[in-house]
């Protein structure tokens, strides 16, 4: 099957008529649709659901609506209802060896009795009105819609799978759905409802009136299940909405400097502790310039000092010397005079004693310039050696402590300059509180559903056991007639063997259905040796890992991203065991992979996922190297351009604008605008290249 184009006028978003040429090129399946968010990627993917299986699809946003009301509300708020919306889709498929066209028209109006829907195929360029009136079998023969969410699939389907809270009930959907099973569980279930008939015929009316309540027990909590499963989805879609406001909320609150001003009071009090510190620094350099610091300077002088003192210490001790030897030579030649030394000799004596005296104290002679005591010299040799080189190393530490301070205060004084004023702040944080406080309550209410849900569904249980029971103790009491009993014993017999060939078919299909999950999540895990075998349990259908040593590898152990490629993988896994070449469809295709598993979905699933894939990107998903390491891949490009204005998106060629690709898209669009007869014998000799009719410009793409 491949999808060639779709026409989709006045649904949802999409205002007038908009179409995109979804036929891929040779060795490029990918067809890219990159639009915001609330720019209408779920539409689109709604809307080929929705002209593929009418009521029956499975629709995003249509909750516990019913079907005409759906289809009322997904008129565009400014198209006329009288004119309606309308969805066409165009594709091609192999029967029996050869290609067939179709083209099916899904249409819908307000008129006088209420919604009027009109529903036609088209086979091969011809009206079919056989195909039309029997849609639903052709398309339940090739794509039933219990295997459809395999090939067409969101973001939040592949979040919810890899939660594990649905993943029994979504591979056992599609496993009966694939090998035909379900036809075998419907069978049964007639089979039981063909019994209780027989048996209400033997009953007595206390009998029939207990068996009655039980019966009506059952439908109410059938009703009531579904109810819940309605419900729930609607709350699963207001969830995911709240979430992008909130997200939206968030990213404005910090646009505005919301962070900033929670952070307010920390930053406050880093600015005083940083001036605190600062103030200490400083008075701790004024007190060592107050201290011997500033005697650095003058180091050289000091040294002269400390020479000097040294210096005096010695004339000091010469002229101490001087007045000893003048009293000794006094006293000795005062000794001599008069005795038996002559006059000559005593004055000989005098002046030997007088150029001895000369010749030991020349110091004693040079001035004294500092007059200080004999501690001077030590003192100044000290402050030189020890106090000098202490400060210096110590002002040197508080100067660059000093610089980093003042950094630190520059950034600190920047931060809290631009912290916004409460008044301006209140609005972002009321709506961010608001939209964070209505998301916390939708959650509460979802877990509310499912264990109101769970609750159910175990009442559920017991009330058919007990419908069970009842019947068949009234059954065993009540038999009369032997056909009846023949023909009871033949219907157990057969739903056992229905049991019987429904065990044996998923036993002998189970192996390779398994095969083909395990290849593909080792394929898209980049831990080649974190997974050894993948099991689905053949009766609860619930999966389970093990790893290279085959021992039970639980699923929290896995990573959210691990797991959010293990559920691409199952759904992959089993697209694959369908044999159905079906195109593979993904909204918000990345979700929120980090960017190695995201490495991961880009190289190896996108490209191979299927000969057609439709990628329905925001512009924060397949962009930058992502979209460069697909871009081999891509053969189309659209932009969903949403208009706030007039409240509705168009459909236009080409990519987001930051991309180099596009800008080469639109060089290529632009030169065949200049020629359009070139263009159009393209087309004509290429059926894979057809032509986008937007307005009057016909823009044909590569």
């Amino acid at each position: 099957m491949i999808l060639d184009d779709i026409v989709i006028e006045n649904f949802g978003v999409y205002a007038g008529r908009q179409q995109a040429i979804l036929t891929p090129g040779p060795g490029k399946p990918v067809v890219l649709f990159g639009s915001m968010n609330g720019g209408g990627k779920t539409t689109l993917l709604d809307a080929i659901r929705l002209v593929l299986y009418g009521s029956k699809a499975r629709l995003s946003n249509r909750g516990h609506q019913g079907y005409r009301e759906y289809l009322r509300d997904a008129i565009h708020r400014h198209a006329d209802p009288g004119t309606g919306a309308g969805i066409r889709l165009r594709f091609r498929r192999m029967i029996e060896g050869e290609t067939h066209s179709f083209e099916i028209q899904r249409h819908w109006r307000v008129g006088v009795k209420g919604i009027e829907e009109s529903f036609r195929v088209l086979h091969d360029g011809s009206p079919d009105d056989l195909l039309s009136e029997h849609w639903d079998e052709t398309i339940a023969a090739f794509l039933p819609v219990g295997i459809a969410h395999l090939f067409f699939f969101d973001g939040e389907q592949i979040a919810d799978l890899a939660d594990g809270g649905h993943a029994a009930e979504i591979i056992g959907t599609a496993v009966n759905t694939l090998l035909g099973l379900d036809l075998l569980e419907r069978l049964t279930a007639d089979l039981k409802l063909f019994e209780r008939r027989k048996r209400k015929e033997t009953l007595d009316d206390n009998a029939l009136t207990a068996l009655a309540e039980a019966e009506a027990e059952v439908t109410y909590l059938d009703q009531e299940i579904k109810r819940i499963f309605m419900a729930k989805g609607a709350l699963v879609d207001e969830a995911k909405r709240l979430t992008e406001e909130v997200d939206k909320h968030r990213e404005a609150f910090e646009v505005t400097g919301g962070d900033l001003y929670r952070r307010r009071d920390e930053l406050k009090a880093d600015h005083e502790e940083l001036l605190k510190e600062k103030t200490h620094c400083e008075d701790t350099l004024r007190e060592l310039v107050a201290g011997p610091l500033p005697l650095a300077l003058v180091d050289d002088l000091l040294a002269a000092v400390e020479t000097q003192a040294r210096r005096e210490i010695e004339i000091r001790r010469a002229k101490i010397l001087v007045e000893a030897l003048e009293e000794r030579d006094q006293a000795m030649l005062a000794a001599l005079d008069g005795k038996l030394v002559g006059k000559d000799t005593l004055d000989e004596i005098r002046r030997i004693l007088s150029a001895d005296r000369a010749e030991r104290t020349g110091l004693a002679h040079q001035p004294l310039l500092l007059a200080a005591d004999d501690q001077l010299a030590e003192q100044i040799a000290h402050l030189r050696a020890t106090q000098i080189p202490s400060a210096e190393r110590e002002a040197d530490r508080l100067i660059r402590r000093l610089g980093q301070l003042e950094e630190r205060l520059a950034h600190t004084e920047d931060q809290l300059a631009r912290i916004p004023s409460e008044d301006s702040i209140r609005v972002a944080q009321n709506a961010l509180d608001t939209a964070e406080r209505d998301h916390r309550t939708k959650l509460r209410e979802l877990d509310r559903l499912r264990e109101e849900q769970a609750t159910l569904q175990r009442q559920h249980a017991e009330a058919n056991a007990r419908l069970e029971n009842l019947s068949a103790a009234n059954l065993e009491a009540r038999i009369e007639a032997d056909d009846r009993e023949r023909i009871l014993e033949h219907s157990a017999r057969v739903r056992e063997s229905l049991q019987a060939l429904h065990e044996h078919a998923l036993a002998r299909h189970a192996e390779n259905i398994q095969a083909l999950m395990l290849e593909s999540f080792r394929r898209l895990l980049r831990k080649t040796d974190l997974v050894g075998g993948l099991t689905i349990d053949p009766r609860s259908f619930e999966p389970s890992l093990s790893d290279p040593d085959g021992r039970c590898l639980p699923f929290d152990r896995l990573s959210a991203g691990e797991r959010q490629l293990l559920a691409t993988s199952l759904l992959w896994g089993l697209a694959r065991a369908s044999g159905r070449p079906i195109p593979t469809i993904i909204d918000t295709p990345l979700g929120r992979l980090d960017s190695s598993h995201r490495r991961n979905l880009v190289g190896n699933y996108f490209p191979t996922a299927s000969h057609q894939v439709l990628l329905l990107s925001t512009d924060e998903e397949i962009v930058g190297h992502y979209y460069q390491a697909l871009d081999p891949y891509i053969s189309r490009r659209y932009l969903l351009e949403y208009d706030p204005g007039k409240q509705a998106t168009a459909i236009r060629t080409g990519y987001f604008a930051t991309d180099e690709a596009t800008s080469r898209l639109h060089t290529h669009q632009l030169e065949r605008e200049r020629n359009p007869d070139q263009a159009e014998e393209a087309n004509r000799n290429s059926p894979l290249e057809p032509v986008v009719q937007i307005g009057a410009v016909q823009i044909a793409e590569s």
